[in-house]
Formats: C-alpha cells, sequence, structure tokens
C-alpha cells in the first residue's frame, strides 16, 4: 500500500524512499547519509556527477495515483512546492491542487549496474570522492516527482527519455512525442520538484573501483 509521511514515502511495492532534504537532491547526487538519533534519515549532498554522463541510462516507471484525501498536510510536508504540467509548466503545488487535479507521483531512476559502470568508467572523481567518504557513502540513484495526470501519461508513452547536459538549474528530462502525441516534453529537477528519492551504497570494492551497488532504503525512524 502506498504510504506518505513526512520522513518516508512507502510505493506500492513496500519500498520507503528518503524525504529529508529532498529539495537538495536529484538522481546523480552524492554524499553523506546522515542518520540523527531524533530525526530522519538523510543524504547530506556534496555534490552531483555531471548530467550527461546519465543520458541513456535513466529510466522512468508508471505514475503512481495517490489519495491525497486519505494524506494530511502534516505527512505531506512542505519540501515539496512545485509539480510538473504538460508544456514545461511548473504549477505551484499545494494538497488542495494535489486532490482536485488528482495529480500523480513518478519515478526517474537508473539501475545499478549502469550506475556501476558510470562511476568506473567516467564519474571517477565521484568514486573517488565516495571511496574517501567510507562506509556512510551514499548516491541518489531514483526520484519521485509530482506530475499531472497527462504530463504523466505523456512520458509512459514517450518514445526516448533524454538526459541534457548541466544545467545550472538540475537535471533536465526530456521526452520525445509518440503515437499518442508529438513534439517533446521537459522538466528540471530543481529545488522543490523532488518529492522523495532513493540511495545506493557501495556493497563492496575492487580496489579503487565498484564493483557492487545496493539499495539502501529508508529505515522506520
Amino acid at each position: 500500500m502506498v504510504e506518505i509521511k513526512n520522513s518516508y514515502f512507502k510505493d506500492p511495492f513496500g519500498n520507503r524512499y528518503f524525504r529529508r532534504n529532498s529539495s537538495s537532491v536529484s538522481v546523480g547526487a552524492f554524499g553523506e547519509k546522515k542518520e540523527p538519533w531524533t530525526e530522519a534519515n538523510y543524504l547530506s549532498v556534496d555534490g552531483h556527477m555531471r548530467y550527461e554522463f546519465l543520458d541513456g541510462k535513466l529510466k522512468q516507471d508508471p505514475a503512481v495515483s495517490i489519495d491525497w484525501n486519505g494524506t494530511s498536510q502534516a505527512d505531506i510536508g512542505t519540501a515539496v512546492t512545485s509539480y510538473f504540467d504538460v508544456g514545461g509548466v511548473l504549477a505551484t503545488f499545494d494538497t488542495e491542487k494535489a486532490r482536485k487535479a488528482q495529480l500523480k507521483l513518478v519515478r526517474f531512476h537508473v539501475d545499478a549496474n549502469p550506475l556501476e559502470n558510470v562511476l568506473n568508467s567516467q564519474a571517477r572523481t565521484v568514486r573517488d570522492q565516495m571511496k574517501d567518504e567510507g562506509n556512510d557513502a551514499r548516491i541518489c540513484s531514483s526520484a519521485w516527482v509530482v506530475v499531472s495526470a497527462e504530463l504523466g501519461q505523456r512520458f509512459a508513452t514517450a518514445t526516448a527519455i533524454k538526459v541534457e547536459a548541466t544545467t545550472t538549474q538540475g537535471l533536465k528530462i526530456t521526452a520525445q512525442g509518440g503515437k499518442t502525441w508529438s513534439g517533446s516534453e521537459s522538466i528540471v529537477l530543481g529545488a522543490g520538484t523532488v518529492f522523495a528519492y532513493g540511495l545506493h551504497k557501495v556493497k563492496k570494492w575492487d580496489g579503487e573501483r565498484v564493483e557492487d551497488l545496493e539499495d539502501d532504503w529508508q529505515s522506520l525512524n
């Protein structure tokens, strides 16, 4: 069952994603996972790999419907201030609008093996910094964002998903039109747009290279 709390988002498969500090996190962000005693765990962002390294590797899942009527403002929190609509519109998010417009959540992510290859072959500086950080090093591998129903459908039926080069605003994702719609739709994962995020950690090193990555899910706190 989907569940929204101010510290985590649980998807339909039971996976719990981080929510604290989501305004600073997007796919490719890396840093130290903080585990405060009395607050939710979160990623303290040190930097971001070059966005173009993710081109051709980023995937998206089908949009997830949310029972906004059964979700309180306290659970939603204040980190997310915007949602994406068709035509590149970044609209103001609030619970009333979410309920009336039946806004949805969609996840953009990169799988462990492609991410591992990027760290070993392209983003070596990021890899080396994670190695120096030690066991607390994490990298963001997925991000949930709020979208209108129509935009979610357009991304779901796109013929291709492209990640564009580094921008000063954030990670830019463009969907190319398919049979049911033409043109393109772009969103930029900037401040106030990421609802929740997932992390990976290095399970095993082979010298300076990453040998194995694994998911690191949000815990009960």
